[in-house]
């Protein structure tokens, strides 16, 4: 996932590796916390997006922290209410 989200961001060097992954964790923990299931969906296109859109809004990307927080908090709130990715 991390590799996925640096490309998204433009990213090619290594130095923000350790922090990328941190701000990850810390939006899967953030999914786990409203009731998402991540475990065994590393490869899920929609937790990917929610980790990209999660990291976007950490580093103002482009200048967009309050579009991207937007974006994530409403995916987030999407997937907890979602069957196929609430805990049951």
């Amino acid at each position: 996932m991390l590799e996925k989200i640096k490309l998204s961001m433009r990213i090619t060097h290594n130095k923000l590796d350790y922090d990328i992954s941190a701000k990850i964790d810390a939006c899967l923990c953030d999914l786990t916390r409203v009731g998402v299931v991540t475990a065994e969906k590393e490869n899920d296109p929609l937790i990917i997006k929610s980790a990209e859109l999660y990291c976007k809004w950490q580093y103002n990307y482009d200048g967009g922290a309050e579009r991207y927080e937007r974006a994530y908090v409403a995916l987030r709130d999407s997937l907890s209410l979602c069957g196929d990715y609430n805990a049951k």
